[in-house]
Formats: structure tokens, C-alpha cells, sequence
């Protein structure tokens, strides 16, 4: 009997210090102000820290990529497969003022240079050349995406095109694009990629690819390990980032910040006040 009794109580012990321990991941914070209308900060274990109309429907802009990159990584067995950048692919998206990595109409590239200049410089070059390798045809390829979405649970999500350029029909939430990326950085390539500050491709002429992110931080990188950045006059600024603190992975996903891509980086300034919040 006092073996039992002994033994409850190590139990009770050791499920205190359990539930203490896990309970303080769980404690929601209080952010100041934020630029952003949308908003959703969790910890590794996908614990809510804090959410701002994280199921209000939104334009996802650039935030897209990350659905896009990783179909592609998943739907490709070399990364160092070639392919060629249609000339009408860049005219596509150049008429569109899209935001563009630099590739040039006649480049040999490789699936790995392209997911480097979808996810660190969010080109649409980059996205639609990517399409046409993996799946025949942008219009396939986002079939692809929405399936995926589907698979992920994602219900507030439909993808219309790779790049996230504005559509009415284009849509998802901060909710969503939280699970996606949480589920996109559990993929090595990926997380390499968006961690990565630039890349020089494998082109004859070699360009170098840089972080759309990363550079835009004051003082270097510091605490955000990464991310993808997006801006439409619509979706306003976005960004989905990896940050740190005491050894901890946090993710912050923020939307409809007032700005355009080249005012004060208002979804940046989110994420550091996030980052100091913890």
C-alpha cells in the first residue's frame, strides 16, 4: 500500500511539473499596436500567442510562394533539373509589373535556382517558369496548390495563380498561411531556402539572388531567421517569419499593413515588435 501511495505521488509530481512547464508555452501576450489588421503568433508547438482577426478573408499576395515552393519541392526528384525562362513568361508578368528575380528571357535554370527566386526574391519569372517545369502549365500547377490546400485543411484558401497577383477569387486567411508555413519549414529545402540571405544561381551569367527579407532589417537579420515578404495595393504588406528568442522558434504571420513596397516596412516592424513582445 505505501509502494502505491509513494507511486501516486511521484505521478502527481511529475505531472505538475509537466503541466506547469507546458502551460507556460501556452500563455497568451499582449502586443502593442500593431500596423498590421491581420495577425497570428505561435510558438514550435503551434500554440496561439496572439491573434488579430486571424479568420477575417484576405489577399495572401506574395505569401502564395510558399504554397507554390513547396508543391514544387515536393513534386520534384531534382532539384537540379533544367529547364528554359520563356520569353513570354517574362513579357506575361513584366506587363503585369509583377516583381521579377532577374532572370532573363533564354536562361537555362534549374528547379532549385527557381525556388530561390520565388521564396528570397518573389519573382513571378521565377513562379511561372516553375509551373511550366513541374506541371506543364501555370493553370495545372495551381490545381496542384488547391489540392494541397485541401489535403492541409486550409478552408479559407483558393489559389488562382502562382505568384499572388491580385484576384478577387484569390483568397485565404492569417489562419490559413500559419498552417501552411508551419507545415512548409518542416521541409529541410525549404527552410534552407527561407532562411538563406542570398544565392547565386546556376545560369551562364550568373545572378545573385537576395533575401526580399532579410536585407530590409535594420542592423542584419538579428532575430528573424527568415520569411517570406508580399505586398499588393489590395493584400497591403505582408509577412509570414520565422523569429527567435532564448532558444525558442516563434512564427508570426501578419497581413494588411498600410504601406506599398517601398514605404517603411511597417510588416517588419510588426514582426521585431512581436520579437521584443516575448
Amino acid at each position: 500500500m505505501k509502494k502505491f501511495v509513494v507511486f501516486c505521488f511521484i505521478c502527481a509530481v511529475a505531472f505538475f511539473f509537466y503541466y506547469t512547464n507546458n502551460s507556460t508555452e501556452q500563455t497568451e501576450i499582449e502586443l502593442p499596436s500593431l500596423h498590421s489588421k491581420n495577425a497570428l503568433l505561435l510558438n514550435a508547438k503551434g500554440d496561439i500567442l496572439f491573434e488579430k482577426n486571424a479568420d477575417a478573408i484576405i489577399y495572401p499576395a506574395s505569401l502564395t510562394k510558399i504554397m507554390t515552393a513547396i508543391v514544387a519541392i515536393e513534386m520534384t526528384t531534382d532539384l537540379q533539373k533544367q529547364t528554359i525562362v520563356e520569353p513570354q513568361t517574362i513579357s506575361k508578368f513584366t506587363a503585369q509589373n509583377a516583381s521579377m528575380a532577374g532572370f532573363k528571357a533564354g536562361d537555362f535554370v534549374t528547379i532549385e535556382d527557381l525556388l530561390y527566386g520565388t521564396l528570397l526574391a518573389s519573382g513571378a519569372d521565377a513562379t511561372g517558369t516553375l509551373a511550366d517545369a513541374v506541371a506543364g502549365s501555370e493553370e495545372s500547377f495551381v490545381t496542384l496548390m488547391n489540392n494541397k490546400a485541401h489535403e492541409l485543411g486550409l478552408n479559407d484558401t483558393h489559389f488562382v495563380n502562382t505568384s499572388g497577383l491580385h484576384d478577387p477569387a484569390h483568397v485565404s486567411s492569417v489562419r490559413d498561411i500559419s498552417k501552411l508555413f508551419r507545415y512548409a519549414i518542416e521541409n529541410p529545402i525549404f527552410y534552407q531556402i527561407l532562411t538563406s540571405k542570398s544565392y547565386s544561381t546556376h545560369v551562364p551569367n550568373a545572378l545573385t539572388i537576395t533575401s526580399s527579407l532579410l536585407t530590409k532589417i535594420p542592423g542584419g537579420e538579428g532575430a528573424i531567421l527568415g520569411g517570406k515578404t508580399g505586398y499588393t495595393p489590395e493584400a497591403g504588406l505582408c509577412l509570414a517569419s520565422i523569429i527567435e528568442k532564448d532558444d525558442k522558434r516563434y512564427i508570426f504571420v501578419t497581413t494588411n499593413a498600410d504601406g506599398q513596397a517601398w514605404t517603411p516596412p511597417f510588416h517588419i516592424e510588426d514582426a521585431l515588435t512581436a520579437y521584443d513582445s516575448l
